[in-house]
């Protein structure tokens, strides 16, 4: 009988592949190498505001409340220069309303109180600045004027009262020459209001309003002849921006204007004193832009840490640069040369693109590298809006093999935010020692914590989820 050699058959198995039963007896190839393609998005969605809150508690007091002659509001907002480069500078904006009416509101024109000079120079730098000749008195348009003093008046309602007037379906006008659509005398607008602006600390400001009225500012003829009135504030919502009318547009109906897009939340103010709906729509309406830089990747293996360790300090072999300043070639240069990395490259060019650079919002990166049963896949992209945050997988990596089966689909589950202990934290988009606003790479202190280690997501409020901000998927083609 003629024998027949079985190496061929066992040889051929390992360059083609293998077969498993699975539990239906079912036969599934396996295999021993893929060529993997790896393609990392930014998937936030851009927001018009960054930063937003509500003013409605008094100084002194605990409990929200209009201010009355003598009171102030008083908060605090985080802004640098700019958010992301060429973007025209943040700004302050407000909605307040003058109470003794029907609906009119203080706040800055479209464009917004400027934050910082041409030179980049920050407001209030020297104390607190006045800022008031940039407050100016509108009228929603949203009901009509009575005389002051009139019943459908805040002053002469119920305080639950809501939208009692008689609707104007006007747009939003300038209230110029003391003077109302309904011919009423109307106060100087700093014979109402002072708001004034300190810098008082690294891109962070402190902005007060106060009520200046007296008990004889406003005549109050709809109480009767010779009366007169102080002119309470309502509390209010404020806004950082970069772009124009974030509440309202001049001559347009107020509903659904500007970038907020609220439908009722500016006329509840307006007419009421309200801030709950335009809270709502103006926080939907806040977000933080994170670009994301150029990195590098490895596929090393098992048991290999080769960009950090979690709770011990950067091993000073490129990651910071990465994590501070978006920077991969120390790195790269550290992994080319590492005992376990099998292959490692930068990723620098944003997909369609021809030359590096950072993706923002709706870019992407991809890759392509060959590995085998056993490898593990790393790599570490900084979180722009920061002082040393980057994404990664854990120090471990993640395996490109799952059963002799080649991994495939979006693995963004397996996507940390990292901070690498090498630089203080600021406030995310604002800070003047992040790569964006910073004047020289490498300029920030010294993180007190000198670990790397998972970025609490209590820590800042305007940090999305990861799956926010970064998709991560990869598909294999096995090697046959």
């Amino acid at each position: 009988m003629k024998k027949t050699s079985l190496i061929p058959l066992f040889g051929a198995a390992i360059l083609f592949g293998a077969c498993l039963s699975d539990d239906n007896g079912e036969f599934i190839p396996v295999f021993n190498s893929a060529d993997f393609t790896v393609t990392i998005e930014n998937v936030v969605i851009p927001k018009p505001i960054f930063q937003s809150a509500v003013f409605n508690i008094p100084e002194g007091a605990t409990d929200p409340a209009p201010i009355f002659p003598g009171d102030a509001y008083e908060f605090t907002i985080n802004a640098g220069p700019v958010v992301v480069p060429n973007d025209g500078g943040t700004r302050l904006s407000f909605v307040s309303m003058f109470v003794q009416s029907n609906d009119l509101f203080f706040a800055p024109a479209e464009e917004g109180i400027a934050l910082y000079d041409a030179m980049g120079n920050p407001i209030g730098a020297n104390g607190p600045e006045d800022v008031t000749d940039q407050v100016l008195l509108w009228d929603a348009g949203t009901e009509v004027n009575e005389e002051t003093g009139g019943p459908n008046q805040k002053p002469q309602q119920d305080p639950d009262a809501e939208d009692q007037g008689v609707d104007e379906n006007g747009v939003v006008t300038l209230v110029e020459n003391n003077m109302d659509a309904f011919g009423n005398v109307i106060p100087d607008n700093n014979a109402v209001i002072k708001v004034s602006i300190e810098n008082t600390g690294p891109a962070q400001f402190t902005v007060r309003i106060e009520n200046v009225s007296t008990a004889s500012t406003i005549p109050t003829p709809g109480q009767g002849a010779g009366t007169t009135a102080a002119v309470p504030l309502s509390p209010g919502v404020y806004v950082v921006h970069t772009l124009e009318s974030p509440f309202f547009e001049e001559g347009s109906a107020l509903a659904n204007a500007g970038l907020v897009q609220s439908a009722e939340g500016v006329e509840n103010i307006a007419e009421d004193g309200f801030t709950e709906a335009l809270a709502v729509d103006t926080q939907e309406s806040t977000g933080l832009i994170i670009p994301l830089s150029p990195g590098v990747w490895a596929v090393h293996s098992m048991g290999v840490h080769p960009i950090y360790s979690s709770g011990n300090n950067d091993f000073g072999e490129g990651l910071e640069a990465v994590a501070e300043d978006g920077d991969p070639s120390m790195l790269l240069a550290s992994l080319q040369g590492k005992t376990g990395v099998v292959s490692t490259q930068v990723f620098n060019i944003p997909t369609g693109a021809t030359d590096p650079g950072p993706i923002g919002p709706g870019g992407s990166y991809a890759f392509s590298f060959t590995a085998i049963e056993g490898d593990y896949l790393s790599f570490a992209t900084m979180f722009v809006q920061s002082n040393d945050w980057f994404y990664a997988f854990s120090e471990n990596g993640i395996p490109l093999f799952e059963n002799r089966q080649p991994i495939s689909g979006d693995i963004t589950s397996q996507v940390f935010l990292y901070d690498a202990g090498t630089e203080i934290d600021e406030y995310p988009g604002a800070g003047l020692s992040q790569v964006i606003r910073q004047s020289a790479s490498n300029t920030g202190s010294n993180d007190p914590d000198a670990t790397v280690r998972l970025v609490d997501p209590t820590s800042q409020p305007n940090v999305p989820e990861s799956a926010g901000v970064i998709k991560v998927s990869i598909t294999a083609t096995p090697r046959q």
